[in-house]
């Protein structure tokens, strides 16, 4: 009888304290958890939860773009990217679609540049957000997770 009693107790000394974290710590459940049982998750929380467990780079060359002012080349801007995916199938299908890819890099932040968009290529978050935008644009959504730049900076001319 003693262990019943025991056994109840610590039911419900575990059921109030999880009743306890959900109320006033929801950020401390994990986000499955949090779906089934209805509470509100975040967007950002969300698309962590949904990211794979693996995942592996694709290397591209490092690309060369000019920028022009006054119709001549007034720089280079030298832009070495890495592109996360997951592996398999997805994988294969961004190697796949490279060139087209490659062609968008260089088409978009020609474009970016010529056209003074402000806060332009300088600005690495809103560069790497475009690029991520158009890359999803080009090929679909959802094959490429991530995109790095391992160097990206403008070279002088000359």
């Amino acid at each position: 009888m003693k262990i019943i009693v025991i056994i109840v107790a610590l039911l419900a000394l575990i059921g109030g304290g999880g009743f306890a974290v959900v109320t006033f710590a929801p950020s401390m459940v994990p986000v499955p958890i949090r779906n089934m049982i209805g509470l509100e998750v975040s967007e950002e929380e969300q698309t962590e939860s949904d990211r794979p467990k693996s995942t592996t780079f694709i290397d591209i060359e490092p690309l060369t773009i000019p920028i022009f002012e006054n119709n001549e080349v007034d720089r280079f801007l030298v832009m070495h990217v890495l592109l996360e995916v997951e592996p398999g199938e997805k994988q294969a299908y961004v190697n796949a679609q490279l060139p087209r890819l490659i062609d968008m890099f260089i088409t978009y932040t020609h474009a970016l540049a010529a056209l003074g968009v402000a806060p332009g290529i300088s600005d690495r978050q809103f560069l790497k957000d475009r690029l991520l935008a158009k890359i999803d644009e080009t090929i679909g959504k959802g094959y490429v997770l991530n995109l790095l730049f391992a160097d990206l900076f403008e070279r002088p001319l000359g």
